[in-house]
């Protein structure tokens, strides 16, 4: 029940329409399944169904998603700080472990970690209180040609892809420019710089793949 209440936060936190049919694919389920999973949600109070709004947390069910995310993206960066995993095995490995530990195991991990504000995919990490830091980000395809950005989190979970992006040199902490972008959901050109920022390299990438990729604008 806890996984349903954050992928819908997960997915009406960009301000997007949370369906049934989207939740359903989110959580690879049938929309049958997921719409008794919703149905659940609402008889607890935690979740609210509306045919204009969508689908929508209670404050209740806001927090409750809010904690496992923290104590998923906590996870993270305390298997890549301390077990010395590399960002595309921690997905997989916090998710099976992030109903097992303790409140107390989540402070201490939080203590060793240094207080960390985002998870290593560049998520911010809500804070105990419900809020969460302050996101101003916007996909690298919104960045008009020539404009500099610094790669701050990648909207993907996908192992072989943050492998290939981790070949690519395209991960949080980069900065970038953007070269050009091809017409009709063409490939987009962007300049990558690395070390202290005057070297730089040059990639090319899909247009949907670019458009998960999330900078702060850089004038």
């Amino acid at each position: 029940m806890l996984e349903y209440l954050a992928a819908i936060h997960k997915l009406g936190y960009r301000g997007d329409k949370v369906t049934t049919s989207g939740l359903a694919e989110r959580m690879h389920v049938s929309p049958a399944a997921a719409s008794s999973m919703l149905k659940r949600l609402e008889d607890s109070g935690l979740a609210e169904r509306s045919p204009m709004g969508g689908v929508t947390l209670t404050e209740q069910g806001r927090l409750a998603a809010l904690q496992l995310i923290r104590r998923h993206r906590l996870l993270e960066v305390f298997l890549i700080d301390v077990m010395g995993y590399t960002w595309d095995q921690v997905d997989v490995e916090a998710h099976g472990l992030q109903h097992a530990v303790s409140a107390h195991f989540e402070d201490r991990m939080d203590e060793l970690c240094h207080y960390p504000t985002h998870c290593p995919h560049g998520d911010p990490i809500p804070r105990k209180d419900g809020t969460i830091p302050a996101d101003p980000l916007i996909s690298v395809m919104k960045l008009e040609p020539g404009q500099h950005g610094e790669l701050r989190r990648v909207g993907i979970t996908d192992a072989r892809v943050l492998r290939y992006l981790t070949q690519l040199d395209l991960i949080p902490g980069r900065n970038v420019r953007l070269i050009e972008k091809a017409p009709f959901s063409g490939p987009v050109t962007l300049e990558v710089f690395t070390g202290d920022h005057v070297e730089s390299v040059t990639k090319i990438l899909g247009s949907e793949l670019a458009d998960q990729l999330f900078c702060l604008p850089v004038n």
